[in-house]
């Protein structure tokens, strides 16, 4: 199911909350058919068996598919692993042109560590409702609000996060897994999904690439005018 990316960036960088071997559940779904386009890099959450210092390990999935696990050593404050995160994210992007890339997330507390960053696109795929899980700390939502308003593109995976998310962002799709009113399967496949998102994903894009040349003439026609005035 090979397409066009066109405009689109060439690299994607998800956060995922979620591991990629567990099970196949939608990050998987998803990603394996972007593969066919793109690079993509599946980052998971740390694992505290470091020695030393935090590093990355790849694990090759397919030939542009590969699986990040930072490691961390054990014990460290909630503000220490944001700084370890930071650096080999940091370390990871040193010489990537972030124009080539999109970010994906699946979890907003990777935004605590990849803020700086300006990716081509932004990408929330939103699984879950943060703030129904009792013990959900309040810097998970405001880390989400942060994401939300961040993105380019927002995905919800049911109708009420679409619902919860569309007042914040004007370019909301929703793509359930479940019939909300019949608690069946979803109708809609994995491939007419990833087909779907892939149109948004180019239009938002494109659109942006659109801007910038916008932006790039006026600014020249600007100068222009002003040097035509100084003479």
């Amino acid at each position: 199911m090979k397409q066009n990316m066109g405009m689109a960036p060439k690299n994607l960088l998800c956060f995922s909350h979620l591991r990629w071997d567990f099970l196949l559940q939608r990050p998987q779904q998803l990603l394996l058919r972007f593969a066919n386009d793109t690079n993509v890099f599946f980052v998971e959450n740390p694992v505290f068996d470091a020695k030393e210092g935090p590093y990355l390990s790849f694990g090759t999935r397919s030939e542009t598919l590969w699986k990040l696990v930072p490691h961390l050593r054990p014990g460290l404050s909630s503000g220490q692993i944001t700084k370890c995160m930071t650096r080999l994210i940091d370390e990871f992007l040193v010489n990537a042109d972030l124009d080539n890339w999109t970010f994906w997330y699946y979890t907003s507390s990777a935004l605590a560590f990849t803020k700086k960053h300006k990716p081509k696109l932004t990408i929330f795929d939103c699984m879950d409702e943060v703030s129904m899980f009792r013990r959900s700390p309040e810097e998970m939502t405001i880390l989400e609000k942060k994401l939300v308003e961040k993105a380019d593109l927002v995905f919800t995976q049911g109708y009420s996060q679409h619902d919860n998310r569309k007042t914040f962002h004007a370019n909301v799709h929703s793509f359930p897994c479940v019939d909300p009113y019949t608690d069946t399967v979803r109708t809609l496949s994995w491939d007419d999904t990833y087909t779907a998102m892939f149109r948004l994903i180019r239009h938002a894009a494109t659109g942006k690439s659109n801007h910038r040349k916008l932006l790039h003439t006026i600014s020249y026609s600007d100068q222009s005018t002003m040097l035509s005035k100084g003479n």
